[in-house]
C-alpha cells in the first residue's frame, strides 16, 4: 500500500512538475516579443551549426590522426623504428672507429718494428761488406 501510495505521490508530482512547464512556457510565449525569440532562435541555429563544424573538425583530426596509410600516428611509429635504426647503426659505427684506431696504433707500431729491423739489417750488412775487406 505504501508503494502504490508513493507512485501515486511521484506521479502526481510529475504531472505538477509538468503543469508548471507548460505554464512557464505560455508566460514566455506571451510576455516575450517576437523579435527577442527570433535572436534566441537565431542564436540557437548558430551554437547547431558552430556545433557540426566542431564534430566535422573533430572527425577530420581524427582522421589525420588515424589514418593507417598516412596518420600522424602511422609516422610517429615510422620515426621511432628509424631513430632506433640510427641508433643501432651508431653504435656498430663507433665500434668500426674502435677497431679502426686500434689498427691505426697497431700498424704505427708495424711501421717502426720494421724501421728497426731494416736499419739493423742495413747496418749488418754495411758491416759485413764493408769491415770484411
Amino acid at each position: 500500500m505504501n508503494q502504490s501510495k508513493s507512485m501515486a505521490d511521484n506521479k502526481k508530482q510529475v504531472t505538477d512538475l509538468m503543469q508548471d512547464i507548460l505554464d512557464e512556457l505560455s508566460t514566455m510565449r506571451t510576455k516575450l516579443p517576437n523579435g527577442e525569440l527570433k535572436i534566441i532562435q537565431m542564436n540557437i541555429e548558430e551554437l547547431k551549426q558552430s556545433q557540426a563544424d566542431m564534430k566535422k573538425d573533430l572527425s577530420d583530426l581524427k582522421k589525420k590522426l588515424l589514418d593507417p596509410d598516412d596518420g600522424v600516428i602511422v609516422k610517429v611509429n615510422e620515426n621511432t623504428k628509424y631513430r632506433e635504426s640510427q641508433e643501432e647503426d651508431e653504435k656498430d659505427f663507433k665500434e668500426m672507429l674502435m677497431e679502426h684506431s686500434e689498427l691505426v696504433k697497431w700498424k704505427g707500431t708495424v711501421t717502426k718494428t720494421l724501421w728497426i729491423i731494416f736499419s739493423a739489417l742495413v747496418g749488418i750488412l754495411t758491416k759485413m761488406f764493408l769491415l770484411d775487406k
